[in-house]
């Protein structure tokens, strides 16, 4: 039997929706993303419109691009999360 699914809390910040990885032992955010997707999808519904960022288990922040159903990481080179968040919000006025 594998590990368990990621521990993670999330909130949406207008359009961006924030994911924090716990890092309680069980997967990772990142090696369970899709799982944690679905988890939000269903809660929320469509997650078009949305921009994802996420806290690793080693406290950097990362963006997450969504292209259908596969799933693109990007770093964003921060260690909190109002930095992370504006520097997505620059990628995407670029």
């Amino acid at each position: 039997m594998g590990r368990f699914r990621a521990d993670y809390t999330y909130t949406i910040e207008g359009t961006i929706i924030v994911i924090v990885d716990l890092d309680l032992g069980n997967r990772s955010v990142t090696n369970d993303i899709e799982n944690v997707l679905d988890d939000i999808r269903l809660k929320i519904g469509d997650l078009a419109g949305y921009s994802v960022i996420y806290r690793d288990s080693m406290s950097r922040w990362d963006g997450v691009r969504l292209v259908g159903r596969t799933v693109y990481f990007y770093g964003l080179g921060e260690t909190d999360k109002e930095s992370a968040m504006n520097r997505l919000l620059h990628l995407i006025e670029e």
